[in-house]
Parts: C-alpha cells; structure tokens; sequence
C-alpha cells in the first residue's frame, strides 16, 4: 500500500514539475505562433490597402514587415527551449553562462557570420532593396524573393534561385529604384539614310507613346539618337525613354516592335552581320 502511495505521489510530482510545464509550453508556443501568423497577415493587408498607391512606402514596409516576423519566431522558439529546459531540471545558469562563453569562442571564429548579420542589418536601415526588387550582385541577376538578416535569396530570370550572403555585398545595381530606362539599340546599314531613319524612328515613338500597353508607363517621351556609334558593320541608333520602375523590359519590347515595322515600312534596312560577312 506504501508503495502505491509513493508511486502515485512520484507520478503526480512528474506531472506536476514536468509534465504540465511541457505541455503548458506546447500549447503557449503553438498559441504564440498562431498569434504572429494573425497579426503578420493583418498587418500585411493593412499595408497594402494604406499604401496601395505608394509602392515605394509599401514594398519597404513589407520587407521590414517579413524580417520582422521571422526575427519573432525565432524568439518565440529560443524561450521555449529554455522553458523546457528549465521544466525537466536543468539549471539554466551554467547553461547561460557556457552558452555565453561558446558564443564568444563562436563569434571570434564566426565572423563572416557576424559580418552577414550587419549587413542585413545595413541593408534594411539603409533600404538599399526591398522583396520584388530587380537587382544585379555579384554577377547575379535577378528579382528579390525574400530577406533576412542573413542572407537574400534572388531568383532570376531562368527560374534558378541564387542564395547570396549580405555581408559579401558591397556593389549592387538596383534596376526597379525610382525610375528605369528602356533602351533599344538598331544596326543599320552604313548606306542607310540616317537622317530619314531618325525622322521615321521619331514619328513611330510618337505613336508608341499613345499605346495603351505601355502610356502609362512613360514618365518621358521617347528619345532617338542618330549616329549614336558604329562597329565595323553597322551604325548604331539607340532609342530610350524614361519609364515607371521595374517596367523597362515591357516598354522596350513595345518601342523595338514600333522601331523594326517603321523602318520596315519606309524601306531603310537593318544590318545583318552574317550576311555582311559571307
């Protein structure tokens, strides 16, 4: 009978120091992740109604937005390891103070890591790039599909995703900050009449400007450059016009197909190397 007695008194002091506790835990980390995810996503349809036309404001906030939510689910997860820790009697005070210790061993060895952290940290004060943006590093190109602290993940335009360390950046080209430049370069002919191509060129980037697809992308009229350069087989003639971020490649597919029928229609040729060549 003692020993039932005891038994049961080990059992309920179990569920008392340690059972309960976990499942106590469980249940506030289950809760705690629920939470964020609720105010993560009411937070993120409230940004984008407020800020549904200012997507500069918009695409900041929602970068800092995602670092943020990430950077909380990481807290949420380290206290509930040092809860459960305590709740099956280990004593977190040498386990603090040896965590500390290997952390400064760690962080004397570990300082790309470091480096990393700081230059997400400098990226995001800085706004150097938001999620969604276009960007060119260390001869990667590609849209921005995530950011952390650590590093930014970019996938380009073959579909590969290229993980790249925020502490190796130090160039960067963004191609969807403030305004873009769609640019089309024409080679044509050294006997072609460059004066008449430049007028046939100016009267069809007249009408490309009213076309629908690309108008309201123009933030300034097309310009044409005659004589802009030669190679040994053509005279070049560019084309560019000033346009909404990120919107560069559309209105430069726009202004070639303009370009090409307009100097198709008034009989000026394109140079063809090949042909030049065989």
């Amino acid at each position: 009978m003692q020993a039932l007695e005891f038994l049961s008194e080990q059992i309920v002091a179990l569920l008392a120091r340690v059972i309960v506790p976990l499942a106590l835990t469980a249940i506030a980390l289950v809760a705690s992740l629920r939470l964020i995810g609720i105010v993560s996503r009411t937070a993120e349809q409230r940004i984008r109604s407020i800020y549904a036309e200012d997507y500069d404001r918009r695409t900041r906030l929602l970068t800092l937005h995602r670092t943020a939510v990430n950077t909380a689910r990481a807290v949420v997860f380290t206290i509930a390891v040092l809860v459960v820790l305590a709740a099956i009697g280990l004593d977190l005070g040498p386990v603090l103070a040896a965590a500390g210790i290997a952390g400064l061993a760690l962080s004397l060895g570990a300082q790309t890591l470091i480096k990393d952290f700081l230059g997400g940290i400098i990226i995001l004060l800085e706004d150097q790039y938001r999620v969604g943006d276009v960007i060119s590093v260390g001869g990667v190109s590609g849209t921005v599909e995530k950011i952390t602290l650590r590093r930014t993940d970019i996938r380009d335009a073959e579909g590969r995703l290229h993980i790249v360390s925020n502490g190796d950046i130090r160039t960067l080209s963004n191609e969807t900050r403030g305004w873009s430049r769609a640019m089309v370069e024409l080679n044509l002919d050294f006997d072609a009449d460059v004066e008449k191509a430049v007028a046939v060129l100016k009267d069809a980037m007249a009408r490309a400007a009213n076309d629908p697809d690309i108008a309201q992308d123009l933030l300034e009229q097309p310009e044409i450059f005659g004589w802009n350069s030669f190679t040994d087989w053509s005279v070049i003639v560019r084309l560019w016009a000033k346009v909404e971020p990120g919107a560069q490649w559309k209105v430069a597919r726009v202004l070639r197909r303009y370009a090409l029928q307009a100097l198709k229609d008034a009989g000026i040729p394109i140079a063809n190397r090949a042909r030049l060549t065989a």
